[in-house]
């Protein structure tokens, strides 16, 4: 089989985008068209999301990464900065753990260092037998009054391409990524080790990833800067995709500056 589809935009470093479940990379429309002009915007698909195509059998966030990292190889990628989005910050997580070393600098949105409790693993196999029995049209709906703010619930031109992007995702990717998601290990321990900038982002609405958890999560990350966008739930570089991809552009450009060698990672 072969690996995820890769979506590659613009010139410059690297700048691997992982986007959040049950979405793909399109998700990233808005941060391409603003970053693109100096950095080089790859956007994987999870299995059976987007362009990529389907699970390869049982999968797991780790496995999924060595396939991303093999696919940047593949490109002549050695190393890149990292933003991923809600379960693209697991992934994220994933890829230090394979490949520290490569990762020049991370932004962790909307996410968690934390490994799923008892209650949202059997969310998750809920919902799993949710998808099985309708689809993924089952969840379209109810992800996306949870992942955005009330006011962008009312944006068409917000909420709509959300229901979309969800409805790109086949049956198979979406229960794939729940039980990748149920089953990955936790990345608490690793936050004190991570070396590259990190810029964490949250949602002072996110009903998934409360806003004080993602502060505590960037306080272990040494040196970590934090951004709260207030007003925005779970998909803040949708819900307010100017200021997002403005702090996103500022940090990585600040970062790259100070940067005089490649590499350095956690992990």
């Amino acid at each position: 089989m072969s690996g995820p589809a890769i979506h590659a935009s613009g010139e410059g470093s690297a700048l691997l985008f992982l986007h959040a479940f049950p979405l793909d990379a399109s998700q990233w429309d808005h941060q391409v068209a603003a970053l693109s002009d100096r950095y080089l915007c790859l956007r994987p698909d999870f299995w059976g999301c987007g362009s990529s195509p389907p699970p390869p059998g049982s999968v797991t966030l780790d496995s999924y990464a060595a396939d991303v990292l093999a696919a940047l190889d593949g490109l002549g990628v050695t190393d890149f900065a990292v933003c991923g989005s809600s379960m693209g910050g697991y992934t994220a997580f994933a890829v230090l753990r394979a490949a520290g070393r490569r990762v020049r600098a991370l932004v962790l949105s909307n996410t968690r260092a934390a490994a799923d409790t008892d209650d949202t693993r059997a969310d998750r196999a809920a919902m799993v037998e949710r998808i099985r029995a309708g689809g993924t049209e089952a969840i379209v709906e109810p992800m996306t009054q949870r992942m955005l703010c009330v006011r962008c619930r009312e944006e068409v031109h917000i909420a709509d391409p959300v229901r979309g992007r969800i409805r790109r995702t086949t049956a198979d990717g979406a229960v794939a990524a729940v039980q990748a998601m149920a089953a990955r290990p936790g990345s608490t321990p690793m936050l004190a080790r991570i070396d590259v900038p990190t810029l964490v982002i949250g949602g002072g609405a996110d009903p998934i990833v409360p806003v004080d958890e993602a502060q505590a999560m960037a306080a272990a990350i040494p040196g970590a800067v934090v951004e709260v966008l207030d007003g925005s739930a779970h998909l803040c570089n949708l819900e307010q995709p100017a200021l997002f991809s403005r702090l996103v552009g500022d940090f990585l450009d600040a970062s790259y500056a100070t940067q005089t060698t490649g590499g350095g990672g956690g992990g």
